[in-house]
This record gives structure tokens, C-alpha cells and sequence, in this order.
């Protein structure tokens, strides 16, 4: 016959003492560690309930929202690249003493939506001819031929390609923007 191997003494997860199981799923040394071992776990339970109630909440808030929302949100993240890539000098009339300075395009969102996260397309620019002379686009087009080559701007007019964002693009590119805005402050820190 075979005698039966007696189980190794094991710690109660509740107490901390050194008990010898009776059976191979026992974890606890006694019935008041059994009760307040259940109670630990219904707990967290009930935490990782509420966790999962308050995530699927947001996320039904996020669904109501309008796609208005997420392109404002995707707009501002991309102007304040835009802002840091180009710095505080107006691509129209090359100023640099402007009061503030938008991320203004050249092809404007209302006539062009595809180009409106388009890094090619939008540039600081100061806001007196962005606001003020409506993009001030004849020295626009001046500065952005010197900026990225005739090449590029004879693409930016010549596309009208009709594009309509959906928010799971709106939230790719709002990360992709942040991302490289932290990139961005890295580098010219010298980090």
C-alpha cells in the first residue's frame, strides 16, 4: 500500500499562522479566517464592480457627445503643435511681435476639411492677419512656397478630397499630436 503524503504546512492568508491543509484548495487555517477571507473578496469585488460601472458611465457620456466635440478637442491639440513647431512668427507678414499667434491655414477648415490636420497646411501665424485680413493669404502663399517648395503648396490647392473624421480618428490623432508635442519640448530641452 501507498501511504498517503501529509500535506506541507502552509500560511493562512487571513492570520498568517502556520496550518496543515485538509484539502489541496484549503488557504485559510480556520472558519472566523474562512468568513473574513470571503468578506475580503466580496469587497474587492464590489470595487472592481463599481470600477467597471464607472468606466462603461464615462464611455456612454463619451457616445452622447457630438463629433463636434472630438474635432474641437482634436483642433486644439494640433494648433498648440503647430504653435510650438513654428514658434512666434507669423508665416504672412513675418511678424514677431504679435500679441498672440494662432495656428492658421492656409486652405481654410471651412472650404477644406481633409486639410485641416494637415502639417503642411497650417502654420503660426499672427492674429491680425489671421483673424483680421482673413489668413492674409497672398504673403501666405509667398512664405509657404519658400517654407516647403512649390511642389507641396500645388498639392495642398489641388486637393479636394472629400474626408469626414470619426472619433476613433479624432482620438488617434489627438494622441499622435500630443505625443509629438512632448516630443517636441524634449528635444529643445536638450533632454
Amino acid at each position: 500500500m501507498v501511504k498517503a503524503k501529509k500535506p506541507k504546512p502552509i500560511t493562512c492568508r487571513i492570520c498568517k499562522s502556520k496550518f496543515s491543509p485538509s484539502l489541496s484548495t484549503q488557504i485559510v487555517c480556520s472558519t472566523s479566517c474562512a468568513i473574513q477571507h470571503g468578506k475580503a473578496q466580496s469587497a474587492k469585488q464590489a470595487e472592481r464592480k463599481a470600477i467597471a460601472e464607472r468606466k462603461a458611465h464615462r464611455e456612454k457620456k463619451a457616445d452622447l457627445k457630438p463629433l463636434s466635440h472630438w474635432l474641437g478637442m482634436t483642433q486644439r491639440v494640433f494648433n498648440d503643435f503647430i504653435r510650438l513647431r513654428d514658434g512666434e512668427v507669423c508665416i504672412s507678414c513675418g511678424s514677431r511681435a504679435a500679441v498672440s499667434y494662432h495656428a492658421g491655414h492656409f486652405r481654410t477648415t471651412a472650404k477644406a476639411k481633409q486639410l485641416r490636420f494637415n502639417e503642411d497646411n497650417c502654420h503660426s501665424q499672427c492674429s491680425a492677419c489671421n483673424t483680421h485680413q482673413s489668413g492674409n493669404i497672398g504673403p501666405y502663399r509667398i512664405n509657404l512656397i519658400e517654407k516647403i517648395g512649390i511642389e507641396r503648396v500645388e498639392a495642398l490647392e489641388s486637393n479636394n478630397e472629400s474626408h469626414r473624421y470619426t472619433r476613433e480618428e479624432l482620438e488617434a490623432l489627438r494622441a499622435h499630436y500630443r505625443q509629438k508635442t512632448r516630443d517636441l519640448i524634449k528635444q529643445r530641452e536638450g533632454v
